[in-house]
Order: structure tokens, then C-alpha cells, then sequence
């Protein structure tokens, strides 16, 4: 199995796994577990012990999905990932991610945008130009080239429910994080459409985290936006990406 973590590329396979912990006494199981070898392990005792990373560089939830796609029973709860072609039922968000605490964490756009960055030259692409999200910058988020390839991306996060603004932080928007995502993604494929103009040649990518909602957009505007040569690559928090069809 081939993935990306904290933009490097990396592989594993199940019989790393099972040798890596053959002699490993397993510590105490607090939320999710792993069966390696009959025995049920921390699945972030699992994956490190597997991989050599260090523990505060990944997520549980990482760990969980990447066990998972090697075929190890994992307990406690774990969502498998849909594909494109499996899209959710769920429309205006009723599927979103957790509230969280760092507004600059993820989903946030900035956070999204480096972890795109991270993968692209993890995958051989030179960035060459980053917008400052932060500061709500014009222009595009991402350009980037590779040998004879340039590509142009516009990024977006996951809406919040509250402001960033401290003066109205206790405040919650009336409009739902699902709705405003539409509007977010209108605006990029927008966006994506104009840098064919703007930048001749290049490869127009519209980059968004990967949840259901956005999953739900990305299909039902597929053939439109292959057509005119927009694609959507959605983007986890550990790196890892689908894309439709582009290819890094």
C-alpha cells in the first residue's frame, strides 16, 4: 500500500505490520484497537511500532484508516471512506466534520493548502507560489510546475460554524457549513475555469478537504467540469488524496 504522511510518501504492506509487532507486548487498549496476530493493540502502538513514525506525528483516525485498508480488524468506530462514485446521501452538510478548536487547524483553507503543497512536492512538483490565505491574499492559492507541466490550484476549507472575528467568536452563522461549501465550491470551479484564461496551459485544479459534501459536488458536476478541464482533488488530513482523474 502506497500513501502520503505529512507530505512524504511512504509504503507499507501487511506483512511489515505483522513482523514489526511479533515480539511487541501490547500496551493497554483506551479507545481503538487493532487485531495484528491475535493480538489487539493501540492502533497508534500498531502503526508506529509498523512504520517508525513518532506517535505525535499522526492521528489515531490516520492510523485506524490505514490499518483498515491493509485488512486488520480495528475496533471501536471507523468510517470507511466512500469513492466517487459512491456518493453519500447526504445533502446541505447533514454529514460535517467535528467543530474544531484552532481556527487555523484543520479543515481551515490555509491548513488545506499546505498539506496540498506538501503533497505536490512529494510527488515532484516545484511550488512556485502560495497565496497568504491568512491574509485573504488575491491571485491563486497554488502554482507549480513539473518538467514540462504548470499547474494553478484554487483551495478552499470546510466552513465553520462560528466567526474568526473575536469580537463575534460566541456567535454562530445562520447560514449551514454544508450551504456555504456550495457556494465555496461554485466559486472555485468559477475560479478554475477563469485561470484557463488567465494562464494558458496550465492544469486547473479546484483542492477541497475530503468530506462528503464536497464529494457529493465533485460527482455531480463531473462531467461539466471534464469537459472543460477543471478537476477536483480532495485532500485528507494526512496527506492522502482522490482525485478525478488528474494525476500528480
Amino acid at each position: 500500500m502506497e500513501f502520503v504522511l505529512n507530505g512524504e510518501a511512504r509504503s507499507l504492506d501487511r506483512g511489515s505490520v505483522e513482523r514489526a509487532l511479533g515480539d511487541v507486548d501490547p500496551e493497554p487498549v483506551r479507545e481503538h484497537g487493532v487485531r495484528v496476530g491475535g493480538v489487539v493493540y493501540p492502533v497508534k502502538q500498531a502503526f508506529a511500532g509498523a512504520t517508525g513514525i513518532p506517535r505525535a506525528g499522526f492521528t489515531s483516525q490516520t492510523a485506524r484508516r490505514l490499518l483498515v485498508r491493509l485488512g486488520f480488524e480495528v475496533t471501536g468506530h471507523t468510517s470507511p471512506r466512500p469513492t466517487l462514485g459512491q456518493m453519500p446521501g447526504a445533502r446541505n452538510g447533514a454529514t460535517t466534520p467535528a467543530a474544531v478548536s484552532d481556527p487555523h487547524g484543520w479543515p481551515w483553507e490555509g491548513r488545506v493548502q499546505t498539506v496540498f503543497a506538501d503533497y505536490l512536492r512529494a510527488n515532484g512538483w516545484s511550488v512556485t507560489s502560495m497565496a497568504d490565505t491568512a491574509k485573504k491574499a488575491t491571485g491563486v492559492d497554488v502554482l507549480a510546475r513539473k518538467g514540462a507541466r504548470n499547474l494553478g490550484a484554487e483551495v478552499k476549507g470546510w466552513p465553520s460554524r462560528t466567526y474568526s472575528d473575536p469580537r463575534r467568536s460566541d456567535e454562530v452563522k445562520p447560514t449551514q457549513p454544508g450551504n456555504q461549501a456550495g457556494h465555496w465550491f461554485s466559486q472555485a470551479v468559477v475560479k478554475g475555469l477563469m485561470l484557463l484564461d488567465s494562464h494558458p496551459g496550465y492544469e486547473s485544479l479546484v483542492v477541497v478537504p475530503d468530506y462528503p459534501r464536497y464529494r457529493d459536488l465533485a460527482h455531480r458536476t463531473r462531467t461539466g467540469r471534464a469537459a472543460a478541464g477543471v478537476h477536483v482533488v480532495l485532500v485528507s488530513e494526512d496527506g492522502s488524496t482522490t482525485c478525478d482523474p488528474w494525476t500528480p
